[in-house]
């Protein structure tokens, strides 16, 4: 897309040019409506495009007893605190810091 507005802004010049040109000749018809075109080309070439803000937002609701700060690795028994939890498609995953095991957490049915 940066091309295009740098060729924008090239033909624009060369349009203004020849429009300064054909109204200084004695073509003020022709010479105006060059330079309506060489505006728009340089206008065209020099906006800024347009940004959005995306927020992406992420919430997990368990349900059952979950406490945290009693989570314990089930494979060395280390203990484990928030920060080794995260939400990767749709599902919780826990790292342990200490065996560097990755596994996903599973919620037990409620009936």
């Amino acid at each position: 897309m940066k091309a295009v507005k740098v060729i924008s802004v090239l033909a624009g010049l060369a349009v203004l040019f020849l429009g300064l040109v054909f109204l200084i000749g004695g073509r003020p018809l022709i010479g105006v409506v060059m330079l309506a075109v060489g505006v728009f080309l340089e206008v065209f070439g020099m906006k800024t495009p347009k940004t959005r803000d995306v927020v992406i937002r992420r919430e997990l609701e368990l349900t059952g007893n979950v406490n945290l700060e009693s989570m314990k690795c089930s494979q060395c028994g280390g203990t484990l605190s928030s920060e080794n939890v995260s939400v990767r498609a749709g599902a919780v995953f826990v790292a342990c810091p200490y065996c560097h095991s990755e596994y996903q957490i599973e919620e037990e049915p409620k009936w």
